[in-house]
């Protein structure tokens, strides 16, 4: 990414549906070289930053990116403007390493070292930012992995009426049997004079 707030580097941003979107940057000249802000993006790209957090140690600025953007996305119930981001988990991203398409990728983001992403489901080198989803053998050609959260990779919403998650019919299942074990009379003790 080529955008710069106040000497940051932007290292990693999201973009939400309605325009606003959270970004970390890192400037190893600053005294607090890691910043994490959030910013309303225009029609034509341009993004206004705002509301900085700074501090001089990278986790936190990782952490406190992620929690920001996991609480906005909880609060207004809003997703990821229609971008694809794919994960290279073997190795940093770098010439050859990702298909090139007319998607994209709109623009890459590689980290220092291998770190924990997707609220540490799995570690990567970097990720690629696509307008369209790759196919399956895009992915499997350059071990890249799609995030959860992609577009196409969503669970649909369940009608009412649809099948219940595998948590709640195994509630149901274990009051049932609860149900069932209370309606049956007690088996007969046994005595000593009987055997």
């Amino acid at each position: 990414m080529s955008d710069n707030v106040k000497g940051y580097e932007i290292k990693r941003a999201i973009v939400f549906e309605n325009d606003r979107g959270f970004a970390l940057g890192e400037n190893p000249q600053a005294v607090q070289p890691f910043a994490t802000w959030q910013f309303t993006e225009d029609a034509s790209g341009r993004r206004d930053y705002y509301w900085g957090h700074y501090t001089t140690d990278k986790a936190a600025a990782t952490r406190d990116y992620e929690n920001r953007v996991s609480e906005y996305q909880h609060d207004y119930r809003i997703s990821e403007k229609s971008a694809y981001r794919y994960y290279s988990t073997q190795r940093p991203v770098d010439i050859g390493t990702f298909p090139k398409t007319e998607n994209g990728p709109l623009y890459l983001v590689n980290f220092d070292k291998r770190e924990s992403v997707e609220q540490s489901r799995f570690l990567a080198w970097g990720y690629l930012v696509y307008d369209a989803p790759l196919t399956e053998k895009q992915m499997a050609d350059y071990e890249l992995r799609a995030a959860p959260g992609n577009p196409d990779r969503k669970a649909p919403l369940r009608e009412q009426g649809e099948s219940k998650s595998i948590a709640a019919r195994l509630a149901e299942g274990a009051k049932q049997v609860e149900r069932e074990n209370a309606a049956r009379p007690a088996p007969e003790k046994s005595t000593e004079k009987d055997r």
